[in-house]
């Protein structure tokens, strides 16, 4: 178990991490009811912009460690390409570990993102294991030119009375550097893994509920809240969030609401934005 924990190193058991849009003046086609006044329509497409796109950020930098793992396990040394990967010690049993995620000035994935800079995260034990904490950091990391900073905190809490593993996420002090300004953002969440945690070889079969709160300060200085209302279902071989609900609030402007997937918990890259009365699919 132990020497096969390091695929799991830090899975970043995807989050909110979708940048959806909301309340939009222009009327899709398959709208319905009256949409909100075109500065509320404004403000809470911004609002819930920035706050996604911060959020799927830091979730990003978790991908990137989750892969830098399963490449460390499968060719039993660290990586020279872009990006380069370095653990400390290398092995696969000895704890605690630090890891380095280094692209350099520029390092384009697979995925056609550029990052710059480095990520790095420290392991108190391996990921599985009850009372593990995995924390992850950054030097001078850019994602498309955008400045990330701030600390994320995984911790295993154990297992449930179902006997799934649960783990607590924390983001404290995140900012998000952009052309129009400085989002901030914080985030508590509880991920369930509800599937997949027998067969730790094959990541892809996984599947969380996630469930929690995030809030921050736009650009424009206003604040905002997310609450999932209902719990996120996260497949890993799913692109897309199957089902849940969350909400946006922001002083001054109606709640918006989130609803995804297409109503049968299967993947769709669908979901149901309501907001002041006005309600439309969109895809993500």
């Amino acid at each position: 178990m132990k020497t096969k924990c390091i695929i799991l190193g830090v899975i970043a058991a995807t989050a909110i991490g979708l940048i959806f849009n909301s309340c939009k003046k222009d009327i899709p086609a398959s709208s319905s009811t009256t949409p909100a006044t075109s500065v509320t329509s404004a403000t809470a497409t911004n609002t819930a912009t920035q706050g996604a796109t911060t959020d799927e950020a830091f979730t990003d930098a978790f991908r990137q460690v989750d892969v830098a793992a399963k490449e460390h396990l499968a060719t039993k040394t660290d990586s020279s390409s872009c990006p380069v990967v370095t653990f400390t010690p290398a092995d696969f049993t000895t704890y605690p570990k630090s890891l380095v995620i280094n692209f350099g000035t520029s390092c384009t994935g697979p995925d056609g993102i550029v990052r710059s800079g480095e990520i790095l995260a420290n392991l108190t034990a391996c990921y599985i294991d009850s009372g593990s904490v995995t924390t992850v950091t950054f030097n001078n990391y850019y994602v498309n030119g955008n400045k990330i900073t701030g600390t994320e905190i995984i911790t295993n809490e154990g297992r449930n009375s179902l006997g799934h593993p649960v783990f607590g996420v924390q983001v404290i002090n995140g900012n998000l550097y952009s052309p129009s300004g400085v989002t901030s953002y914080n985030s508590t969440q509880q991920r369930e893994w509800i599937q997949g945690y027998n067969t730790l070889l094959n990541p892809m079969d996984d599947v969380y509920l996630i469930t929690g709160t995030a809030s921050g300060v736009e650009t424009t200085g206003t604040s905002f809240t997310m609450t999932i209302t209902s719990p996120l279902q996260v497949a890993m071989d799913c692109a897309w969030i199957e089902s849940g609900t969350l909400n946006i609030t922001e002083t001054g402007i109606p709640v918006i609401t989130i609803s995804y997937g297409n109503g049968t918990g299967t993947c769709a890259n669908v979901a149901t934005v309501t907001c002041d009365g006005y309600t439309f699919i969109i895809n993500l």
